[in-house]
């Protein structure tokens, strides 16, 4: 496989050498997008001391770390698409996995499309897992496949490496690194060269519960965090050599929280809150970290204001350009998350809003039925570690544990239409203060608040009558390989 990739990087820069430098390059800069899977913010730079992630802690010394970052949606392809366009999923109608029928409905435009007009030569590394493919033209993606098994990973790097140095034109380069993705593999080809074990780690703080079988996952998650920890130190030393360090916009981030309970399939803070760090010399000053609240729809706005183009009327994100020059800057006053149909066997839509302090769930659904997502993490973790969505807590399991513990369980199987978190008290959402009447202001605050939002971005699933198309097209679709949704029609028609 390595020589393989020798030979594919050696015929990467006959192909694409010969394209010319232009006078955009010296002052247009360069933009390296890398996208990690399935993780929150477990890095040493982040305060996690079960592990130490020095390349990754090395971008943060150099750039902006973020201690409030989201994605809009907590699958791969839906949060993606965000990411790649600055549309909320539910305005991009990429409601789901592409694995599951799920694709961009009407006229969507991508960053690569934008950049390429301008200019750009762009590339990407690794999985796309967006449709239609057309809307990201590439100069190169020369690893189109998921590599769920995390081999081969050396030629992330060398690919990488071989687009930065084949032309003098600006770049757009986005690198997908398959880590932490399900199966958790503790070491693959060597990689990490020292592992943790269950013994040496505890689980994750906020799925409130603690064994052996929980720490297991949780050991192969850092594990997995390690071995993609060398592999931005190899992308990192690439770019280095390649002379365009210093100009060039660095961000890092992964796509959603972990595949372990209340995480990923969900909109809780473990489903959302991702790290997030940026890096730019001579324009991000080291070491700085921001509180902001700031969105995966930003990322768009962002490069656009730095290729100097102008942002499409559309888009909802802002440029994180103030908060490069001002971290401490009050950026956002309000964050939205989502969820919609992700993939079948998972659905259960969901809005979400939080401002600096306090945030509301808000259930789409009034047919009583229980949240398939939560459904699933506490029965399949009781099968063994071949099962994906395993790191929970079984409903038997936790009847030891603490009665706050029990609820908070009830509560995410069976939800209130609207649930109320003190993050700044609750950080891990414990604590449903919904029926709290002290707190009925800020509830009816935030419901308002999202409400708002949802007409502001024409949701289609404010509308009851679409909600339950999309409900009733989900309880009768079955898995295939050429899944055919109507959603397109009933919920975008005027956009096809």
């Amino acid at each position: 496989m390595k020589a393989i990739g020798l030979i594919y990087v050696a015929l990467l820069c006959v192909v694409i050498g010969p394209l010319h430098s232009n006078a955009r390059a010296k002052t247009t800069p360069n933009v390296l997008l890398i996208v990690s899977e399935d993780h929150g913010p477990h890095l040493s730079c982040y305060g996690d001391r079960n592990i130490q992630t020095p390349h990754l802690d090395q971008l943060a010394r150099q750039g902006i770390l973020f201690r409030n970052a989201y994605v809009t949606e907590s699958v791969c392809s839906p949060s993606r698409s965000s990411i790649l366009t600055g549309l909320y999923p539910h305005q991009s109608g990429h409601l789901g996995l592409t694995t599951h029928g799920f694709h961009y409905v009407g006229p969507v435009q991508t960053i690569y499309t934008l950049l390429k007009k301008a200019g750009y030569r762009t590339g990407m590394i690794g999985k796309l897992h967006l449709e239609p493919e057309s809307l990201f033209p590439m100069d190169m993606h020369p690893i189109q496949s998921p590599n769920y098994e995390k081999k081969g990973l050396e030629r992330y790097a060398a690919f990488a490496g071989a687009f930065m140095r084949a032309s003098d034109a600006p770049f757009f380069l986005m690198v997908n690194f398959p880590d932490t993705h399900w199966p958790f593999q503790d070491q693959v080809e060597g990689r990490p060269s020292k592992t943790v074990t269950p013994a040496q780690v505890s689980s994750f703080p906020y799925i409130g519960f603690d064994n052996e079988r929980i720490r297991s996952y949780t050991s192969s998650i850092y594990n997995c965090m390690l071995r993609l920890d060398g592999c931005v130190g190899e992308l990192m030393q690439q770019l280095k050599q390649s002379g365009k360090e210093q100009h060039t916009l660095v961000i890092f981030l992964s796509d959603h929280g972990d595949e372990m309970a209340r995480g990923k399939f969900d909109i809780y803070e473990a489903s959302n809150k991702v790290p997030f760090i940026a890096s730019w010399p001579g324009v991000i000053k080291s070491g700085t970290q921001s509180q902001a609240l700031v969105s995966t729809i930003d990322i768009v706005p962002t490069v656009l204001e730095l290729a100097g183009l102008s942002k499409p009327a559309e888009l909802s994100g802002k440029s994180l350009m103030p908060l490069f020059a001002r971290p401490a800057l009050h950026f956002r006053e309000h964050l939205f998350t989502e969820k919609n149909a992700d993939q079948i066997g998972m659905y259960y839509p969901r809005r979400a809003v939080r401002d600096g302090r306090y945030k509301i769930i808000y259930s789409l659904l009034d047919d009583g039925r229980k949240n398939e997502v939560a459904v699933n993490y506490t029965r399949n973790s009781a099968k063994p570690r071949t099962d994906a969505v395993a790191g929970s807590p079984t409903l038997e399991e936790l009847k030891t544990a603490p009665e706050m513990i029990q609820k908070a369980y009830r509560d995410w199987v069976q939800p209130a239409k609207v649930q109320l978190y003190d993050l700044e008290k609750d950080p891990y959402e414990f604590h449903d203060l919904s029926a709290d009447a002290r707190y009925t202001t800020i509830k009816d605050r935030l419901v308002n608040v999202l409400l708002r939002w949802q007409e502001e971005t024409d949701d289609p699933l404010r509308f009851p009558d679409k909600l339950r198309k999309l409900t009733q097209e989900n309880d009768t679709m079955r898995v295939s390989k050429n899944m055919q949704w109507k959603y397109p029609e009933y919920l975008y028609g005027n956009k096809k």
